[in-house]
């Protein structure tokens, strides 16, 4: 049971990690354009309506029994980071120390503004993880599991 309940950690924390990248990459595609004005709002639209409610909906699904998972709530933030070091080094063709500072620097300028925006993030999926019932054990995905194991 305990070796079952492992492999359905892991499935969730792969496939919330899934949801966010599907959900980021086609929102790209959605509003890839050449119009500035298009993708500038599709931006602000992803990063501050899309990603929080995406955020709510996954933590709702958190399986540690604890009352909040800071491990599913630091997976978005976390996501994010680094696809923007990766993005820096392939669009700047320099190695990942350089990448890394230069996005770390970014996200200083103007009062730490991008690091406000991880750090809202996090306690946003801090805040949608929080639960009693997944602390007992009797959460929507307990329930689901459940069910599953009594089907079988």
């Amino acid at each position: 049971m305990r070796r079952k309940m492992l492999f359905f950690h892991l499935l969730y924390y792969i496939l919330s990690l899934l949801v966010y990248i599907g959900v980021f990459f086609g929102f790209a595609k959605l509003f890839h354009t050449s119009d500035l004005g298009v993708a500038i709002v599709g931006t602000y639209a992803l990063l501050f309506v899309v990603a929080p409610i995406v955020v709510i909906s996954v933590m709702r699904f958190s399986l540690l029994k604890w009352y909040v998972d800071p491990v599913a709530a630091l997976e978005m933030p976390l996501f994010l980071y680094i696809g923007m070091i990766i993005k820096q080094m392939n669009r700047s063709e320099v190695q990942f120390y350089d990448a890394f500072l230069k996005i770390n620097a970014s996200l200083c300028a103007d009062g730490g503004s991008g690091w406000a925006f991880f750090i809202g993030l996090f306690v946003l999926g801090l805040a949608a993880s929080f639960s009693l019932a997944r602390k007992r054990g009797e959460s929507i995905s307990y329930r689901l599991i459940s069910r599953r194991k009594e089907d079988a």
